[in-house]
């Protein structure tokens, strides 16, 4: 016989919230290193800082990309508690029509 398994819904509900919270933050993050205003002459005239500016486009275009991947699979996490709470809420349910004959 198997072990029974204890399931706490709420807590799923908070782990879907928190992943939310962290999604929010990805994309707070993602959105100010957009909107800050850097141009290559932020780094000055000399032909030295034209390579800083190569360098942190390149940079801040991985960083941007990778904040994005954050977003989505913290939102993607979100979701699978989401569906899993509610796959288990249903579960639950049909076994007690089941047993009480509803």
């Amino acid at each position: 016989m198997s072990q029974p398994v204890s399931v706490y819904l709420d807590s799923m509900s908070r782990y879907a919230a928190a992943m939310e919270d962290l999604s929010a933050s990805f994309g707070e993050t993602r959105r100010l290193l957009i909107d800050a205003d850097v141009t290559e002459d932020s780094f000055g005239l000399l032909s030295d800082s034209r390579e800083c500016a190569k360098v942190y486009e390149e940079r801040c275009t991985v960083g941007l990309e990778v904040l994005q991947a954050g977003n989505d699979a913290f939102l993607d996490l979100a979701q699978a508690f989401r569906e899993m709470r509610e796959d288990y809420e249903a579960s639950d349910q049909s076994a007690a029509t089941q047993v009480g004959g509803k």
